[in-house]
């Protein structure tokens, strides 16, 4: 009896993670997507959004010229003038463009409730918004993304109203942009903007593959486990 209980509680753990997608952005100027003038993703509750920072094989760009970028969670009126207003918008630091083995990554989940005191908690319906800064340079070049939390169906019928975006969250879990203050506010860059060579796009790796990865996983793991029960 026992076995039987792990095999459904093994079952369930595995269809759980299985029906959650990653969804991959490439944060670099090379993107095409960050050309559109709303580039938006679409995510539901327990989905993850992974943020691919810059990547390059060592030596093939000068240093200097190698994007690197501070990421903010911010305010719909932020996100309309790519501009953050407090460091208690800082999300991600995208700084190592040479790392040896992979891209960094930045994994951002869409859970309803978090146990952790500074966690981020969504509600269905609502938008969040994420701009960016250079780091390897001062001008105001903009890269910024709309995620939109939908429901399990598709449907947006929860959706606030078009200035709501990430303070809604805000006000009951501090899950905004953060409190604009004099204090914490961001200082103005008026370094003239610097013309950056082409760079290379971050190797992709294919989110799909992934969801079916697990999905395989969530069938094979109770057919393993129905195979030791003990025969009658």
């Amino acid at each position: 009896m026992d076995l039987v209980w792990i095999v459904c509680v093994a079952v369930s753990v595995c269809a759980w993670f299985a029906s959650a997608e990653r969804h991959s952005v490439y944060w670099n100027s090379t993107n095409p997507k960050f050309l559109w003038d709303d580039y938006s993703v679409e995510v539901r509750l327990n989905d993850y959004l992974d943020i691919v920072c810059p990547h390059y094989p060592l030596g093939e760009v000068p240093s200097q010229d190698a994007e690197r970028y501070v990421l903010y969670m911010v305010e719909r009126e932020d996100y309309d003038s790519c501009k953050p207003q407090s460091y208690d918008q800082m999300r991600w630091e995208c700084g190592l463009p040479f790392a040896p083995h992979a891209p960094e990554k930045f994994s951002e989940k869409f859970q309803r409730f978090t146990p952790f005191t500074l966690g981020k908690e969504f509600r269905q319906g609502e938008s969040y918004y994420y701009i960016s800064k250079p780091l390897h340079h001062h001008g105001q070049e903009c890269l910024r993304l709309r995620v939109d939390v939908v429901a399990a169906d598709g449907s947006q019928e929860a959706r606030v109203a078009k200035g709501g975006g990430a303070g809604g969250a805000a006000a009951g879990a501090g899950a905004g942009g953060g409190v604009h203050n004099n204090s914490n506010r961001m200082p103005l860059a008026d370094d003239p903007v610097v013309v950056l060579p082409e760079v290379r796009k971050s190797v992709r790796t294919n989110s799909a593959a992934t969801t079916k990865s697990l999905s395989i996983l969530s069938l094979l793991v109770p057919v393993s486990l129905l195979l030791l029960l003990p025969l009658h």
